[in-house]
């Protein structure tokens, strides 16, 4: 886990002009939830759930847009068809 500390050096390096903290860290993420998968417009007929995630680092969130949710939507997919 990053400290607090370490979350503002890495801010400072940053906003001075560096790489952007998670280009260099990569992203650090914990599961914060889940949302809605979108597999189908009609949202009677799916009720799929996909994790979301935060970065610890930098706070950046993939808004349920990651493989664990590509791989439900294709299951979902691939049983409606």
């Amino acid at each position: 886990m990053t400290t607090q500390l370490e979350k503002l050096a890495i801010e400072a390096v940053a906003l001075a002009g560096g790489p952007h903290p998670c280009q260099s860290l990569g992203h650090k993420w914990k599961f914060v939830g889940g949302r809605t998968a979108g597999c189908s417009d009609d949202l009677d007929e799916c009720d799929c759930s996909v994790p979301v995630h935060e970065c610890e680092i930098c706070g950046d969130c993939d808004y349920g847009e990651n493989e664990e949710a590509d791989e439900v939507r294709q299951e979902c997919r691939d049983l409606r068809n």
